[in-house]
């Protein structure tokens, strides 16, 4: 099968094969059926080797089982680099998504005095705003790439709005997230070494801010995540500026991975397109089915496990590097039926393309918001968008953490 090696009794996957970034759903529904634990191979996420879970069920149980560390993961082999490293590498992986309980707890609960629903709503209009602004500038041109062009500056929009940066200092985060992403989503080690001055010229940009934040505090989030505090207790300079650099990176490549591959796959299901233009009801539905059957988030950040455990019937032992792979989860046909159809009625819809348990996404409000927005406002406005290249001419980004397009060249009309 393709993007599996078969040694002796054990099979195994190669997370780089070319099939598992362009279209992997046909390797993984035969490795729930016969293999639903593998050993795995991927340089860019488990240089050492790592079990791959593929059911829902496993996959769940992973991601809320308090034996699968992410501390301990970030730990594993980084000793130098976290003792002797740039201090930008210590601080990013001090966040909370590499954190376990209590520390992960304390963090949550501190972000969330700033980062809140009522804030996330308030960014409504905003949202609204650049979204019609965007809108706009595309329907100028006839023909568009749709990721450089709405995609990605959309969420960075939106982001900047919320961290509440001026526009130049909008801009200069763009650009180094851009040649960030470009670098990270290489698939190679050469392209992730080039990425390194833009990540320190972003992490530098970022200290810049809180530091102001300090000085003159403002409305934005960055004031406020200075500002927590819980019983005596606040984040450091440090907390807030992971904090600020993860809510950068997760909140800007997912975003826009979503919205390229959603218009992918409604100009693949015209009907379910036309579906989300006449009706205003179906869109809270279409959302949630939009995030599973793109799943711009393929698995959650990997994890040790502290002790033997076992999943399908297959034991692994502890100190094994284990990804939980989301992207599989939402199309397993034990919890979806027909889970490669795009239904934007699907109700229910029990995906986990923002994880579950304690680390399930603090943005994911934010991301849903931008969600009902873009989406069906683009294909409300430009009712004939369609491919400019052949479909087998798309081609995704080639990295494992991520699923999203390099280019999207649109016919408007």
């Amino acid at each position: 099968m393709l993007g599996i090696a078969t040694r002796g009794a054990e099979a195994a996957i190669d997370l780089a094969a070319p099939a598992m970034f362009n279209d992997p759903f046909p390797i993984y529904a035969e490795l729930r059926r016969s293999a639903p634990v593998v050993r795995a191979r991927s340089k860019q996420l488990a240089p050492q080797g790592a079990y791959l879970l593929t059911r829902h069920s496993d996959v769940a149980d992973a991601l809320t089982d308090p034996r699968m560390s992410s501390a301990a993961m970030v730990r594993k082999g980084n000793e130098g680099v976290m003792k002797y490293g740039p201090r930008m590498f210590r601080v990013l992986t001090d966040s909370m998504a590499f954190k376990d309980d209590p520390d992960h707890g304390r963090l949550r609960r501190l972000v969330s005095v700033a980062f809140t629903p009522k804030m996330v709503a308030q960014m409504t209009a905003d949202i609204e705003s650049a979204v019609d602004e965007l809108l706009d500038g595309l329907g100028k041109r006839g023909t568009v790439d749709l990721v450089a062009d709405f995609a990605v500056p959309l969420p960075l929009s939106v982001i900047a709005r919320m961290l509440g940066v001026s526009d130049a200092d909008r801009d200069a985060i763009g650009d180094r997230m851009a040649r960030l992403s470009a670098g990270a989503t290489s698939g190679s080690l050469t392209g992730m070494a080039r990425a390194i001055p833009s990540a320190l010229q972003l992490f530098r940009l970022i200290e810049r801010l809180v530091d102001s934040a300090r000085v003159r505090p403002g409305e934005g989030l960055i004031s406020g995540l200075v500002a927590a505090s819980l019983d005596g207790d606040r984040l450091s300079d440090d907390e807030v500026i992971a904090m600020i650099f993860l809510l950068m990176l997760a909140g800007h490549d997912t975003t826009s991975n979503l919205i390229s591959s959603s218009a992918v796959a409604l100009i693949d299901n015209p009907d379910q397109a036309q579906r989300l233009r006449d009706d205003d009801g179906v869109i809270p539905t279409a959302i949630e089915e939009l995030l599973r059957y793109t799943t711009p988030v393929p698995c959650g950040v990997p994890r040790l496990a502290t002790e033997d455990v076992r999943f399908s019937s297959v034991e692994i032992p502890a100190g094994s590097t284990v990804l939980a792979m989301i992207i599989s989860a939402n199309r397993d046909d034990a919890v979806f039926t027909d889970p490669n159809r795009l239904d934007l009625g699907r109700d229910p819809n029990r995906h986990l393309t923002f994880a579950v348990g304690k680390h399930f996404c603090l943005g994911n409000q934010l991301a849903r918001l931008e969600a009902r927005t873009a989406i069906p406002g683009l294909v409300r406005r430009f009712p004939n968008l369609r491919l400019a290249v052949g479909r087998d001419q798309l081609r995704y980004k080639a990295t494992q953490s991520l699923r999203g397009l390099e280019r999207l060249p649109i016919h408007l009309s």
